[in-house]
C-alpha cells in the first residue's frame, strides 16, 4: 500500500513538473496582436503595425523601437522635436499640415491636397533566435515623390533589443562578397540604370529575414537621386547559412 502511494506521489511530482515545463516553453515564445489606428482630419494617417503582448521588459523593448519608426515618419517638420507617443506624433502631423497651409491666402491653400501618411509592418521571421519585422512608413504631401522609407527590425526574442547586422553576420566580408554577386545580377537584369553608374558597392543599411532566406532591401534613396525605386533580392539560406551566427 504504501509503496503504491509513493508510487502515486512520485507520478505526480513528475507530471507537475512536465506541466512546469511546457508552462515555462510557452511563455518564452512571444506572441503579438495587431493595432490599427486611422485619423482624419486636416490630414489622413493610417497605421497597422504588430505590437508584442505583455508587460515583459522583451514586449517593451520591442514596442517602444516600432513606436519610435512610427514617430520618425510623423515627423515632417525637423524644426520641431519628435514627439514620444503616435497620438502626439499624428496631432503634431496635423499641426505640421495646418501650419504650413496659413502660410498661403485661402483660394491657394485651398489647392493643396491631402496630407496623408501611412504606416504598416508584418512579422516576416520568428523563431527562438530572432524576430524579424518589416516596416514601411510613406508620407505624401502633393510633390511628385512620396516619401517611402522601409526598415527591418531584428529583435533578440530574449531582450527585445535590436540586432545589428555585426550581431548576425559571422563573417561580414564574406557576406559582402555574395551579396555584391547577387546585386549585381539584380542590377544587371531588373536596374539596368543604376548599372551603368559604378556605384561604390556598400551593404545595405537594413537586412531581414524570412522562410525562404535573407532579405537584401536598399531603400531608393541609398542611391542618392540616381534611383525612383528600391532595390530588393533574396539569398536562399542553402547558400547563405553558413555566415549567420543562429
Amino acid at each position: 500500500m504504501f509503496n503504491s502511494i509513493n508510487n502515486f506521489r512520485t507520478f505526480y511530482l513528475l507530471f507537475l513538473c512536465f506541466i512546469g515545463f511546457f508552462s515555462c516553453e510557452e511563455e518564452k515564445t512571444l506572441s503579438f496582436s495587431e493595432i490599427h489606428i486611422s485619423k482624419e482630419k486636416e490630414t489622413f494617417v493610417d497605421i497597422v503595425m504588430p505590437k508584442a503582448k505583455g508587460n515583459s521588459n522583451v514586449a517593451k523593448n520591442i514596442n517602444t523601437s516600432l513606436n519610435n519608426f512610427a514617430c520618425d515618419i510623423l515627423n515632417v517638420d525637423s524644426a520641431k522635436e519628435k514627439k514620444l507617443t503616435i497620438d502626439q506624433s499624428i496631432t503634431a502631423f496635423n499641426a505640421s499640415y495646418i501650419g504650413f497651409t496659413t502660410l498661403f491666402n485661402e483660394d491657394i491653400a485651398r489647392d493643396f491636397p491631402k496630407w496623408e501618411a501611412f504606416i504598416d509592418g508584418e512579422i516576416s521571421f520568428q523563431n527562438e533566435f530572432i524576430i524579424c519585422i518589416a516596416m514601411n512608413g510613406n508620407v505624401q504631401t502633393g510633390e511628385a515623390n512620396s516619401n517611402l522609407i522601409f526598415k527591418f527590425f531584428n529583435f533578440d526574442p530574449a531582450t527585445g533589443k535590436e540586432l545589428k547586422t555585426k550581431d548576425l553576420i559571422n563573417d561580414l566580408n564574406g557576406f559582402k562578397a555574395l551579396v555584391k554577386k547577387y546585386y549585381d545580377k539584380e542590377l544587371m537584369t531588373v536596374h539596368n540604370g543604376l548599372q551603368s553608374q559604378n556605384l561604390d558597392f556598400k551593404l545595405p543599411k537594413t537586412i531581414g529575414f524570412n522562410e525562404e532566406g535573407i532579405i537584401i532591401f536598399y531603400n531608393n534613396f541609398e542611391f542618392g537621386a540616381l534611383s525612383k525605386e528600391p532595390v530588393e533580392f533574396t539569398i536562399p539560406y542553402v547558400v547563405a547559412n553558413s555566415y549567420l551566427k543562429f
